[in-house]
């Protein structure tokens, strides 16, 4: 089996796409991927609506833009957004770059995304692992796009409030009683416009991993002694 950390570790979102559509069995992979995701219980609350209407592409695009302006407004107030982008040295372009953020209009790209895939899941099965599932069957879509040569990305913004995301179920005709469906996103596919050719750099593990106790960050040897096998687990448990 195939190492799948090089189709992780090369994904990156993609926000501006060509206008080529994407196959209908490259539709069929994504959202078999995610039907492969992990579940609690073996729920599979997930439900997913595909939307290729430009119509209603632009319904969703609105409401992004509106959902993440709000919330990207109040990072801007605060004075996060501009330690952000504080390293942009032209402030002509800096300025353009905090506008795009604050409106919203880094999130309004499902108008351009040739397929918008959002995922719902149902709160008569598992509720309580319904937003950890999805996020599982999210994860699946993207790399599974990505391994076919698609770009996508994980769209938070037209259920950023409560508010939005009745707004978002009625475009979609998702029932809207509290009981019935939650919604957590939407995925955009497509073509890639263009590469990133600067990603963002991760965090090393060495600032990220402790070992057996919050805050310890050297790595203890593993002894024999340490390892108890499942047969002699399982005996303990007898007794």
């Amino acid at each position: 089996m195939g190492d799948i950390l090089d189709v992780i570790t090369s994904r990156k979102s993609i926000r501006r796409f060509k206008s080529d559509p994407v196959p209908e069995d490259v539709i069929d992979k994504v959202l078999e991927a995610a039907r492969w995701a992990p579940t609690g219980e073996n729920y599979q609350p997930w439900r997913f609506v595909v939307i290729r209407n430009q119509e209603t592409r632009n319904k969703i695009g609105d409401l992004a833009k509106c959902g993440s302006g709000s919330r990207m407004t109040a990072w801007y107030c605060l004075g996060h957004m501009q330690e952000r982008f504080e390293k942009i040295e032209d402030p002509v372009k800096r300025a353009e770059v905090l506008r795009f953020m604050y409106s919203g209009e880094v999130s309004e790209f499902a108008k351009v995304a040739p397929v918008v895939i959002a995922i719902a899941g149902s709160l008569q099965v598992g509720s309580v692992d319904v937003p950890y599932d999805l996020s599982a069957a999210i994860e699946n879509m993207l790399l599974e796009a990505h391994s076919l040569g698609y770009g996508g990305c994980w769209v938070h913004g037209p259920v950023a409030s409560s508010r939005d995301a009745v707004k978002f179920k009625k475009i979609l005709g998702i029932p809207t009683a509290m009981n019935a469906y939650k919604v957590i996103a939407y995925v955009a596919i497509g073509h890639a416009l263009e590469q990133r050719r600067h990603p963002r750099p991760k965090i090393p593990l060495s600032e990220l991993v402790y070992w057996e106790e919050f805050g310890k960050t050297t790595r203890p040897k593993l002894e024999l002694k340490d390892i108890v096998s499942y047969e002699k687990f399982e005996e303990k448990g007898k007794k």
